[in-house]
C-alpha cells in the first residue's frame, strides 16, 4: 500500500474518532472541482520524497516513508482548526506515524481558502 493510500484509509475508516472530519472530504492527491466545500475542512494527502532504507548484512530491513496532509478550510470558517489538526495528528502518531512540520495557516492566492499543511513520516518494515 502506498503511504498516501495507507493515511487515506486511516483517515476515512476513523473519522469518527477525529474531530471536524468527514470520509467525503479526504482526497488522496487531487481534489475535484466538484468536491470542494463552502463550509467544511478539506483534506488532500500527497506523497513526500523520503525512502531511506535500512540494512541488515545486506538486506533491506526497513524503509522511511513521507506524506503531508494539507488542511484547507473555507476563509469563513468557525471551528476550531487548530483542534482538527491536533486530531489527526495525535490519531496518526498512535498509529506510529509522526508529524514533523506544521506551516502554519495562510490565505491560499488561487481561490481564498484557509490552508496548513503538515508533514509525517513513519518507518515500513521490509521483512
Amino acid at each position: 500500500m502506498t503511504p498516501t493510500a495507507k493515511v487515506v484509509s486511516l483517515l476515512k475508516q476513523n473519522s469518527d474518532k477525529l474531530v471536524g472530519i468527514s470520509p467525503e472530504h479526504v482526497h488522496a492527491f487531487m481534489i475535484k472541482p466538484s468536491d470542494w466545500s463552502k463550509k467544511d475542512c478539506i483534506i488532500r494527502v500527497s506523497e513526500l520524497p523520503a525512502g531511506q532504507h535500512e540494512y541488515g548484512n545486506t538486506v533491506p530491513i526497513n524503509e522511511k516513508k513521507a506524506v503531508q496532509v494539507e488542511f484547507y478550510y473555507p476563509v469563513d470558517y468557525q471551528q476550531d482548526m487548530d483542534l482538527i489538526e491536533k486530531s489527526v495528528k495525535s490519531f496518526l502518531f498512535a498509529h506510529k506515524i509522526r508529524c514533523y512540520s506544521d506551516a502554519g495557516h495562510v490565505i491560499t492566492p488561487d481561490n481564498g481558502n484557509i490552508e496548513n499543511t503538515l508533514k509525517f513520516n513513519y518507518i515500513e518494515e521490509d521483512i
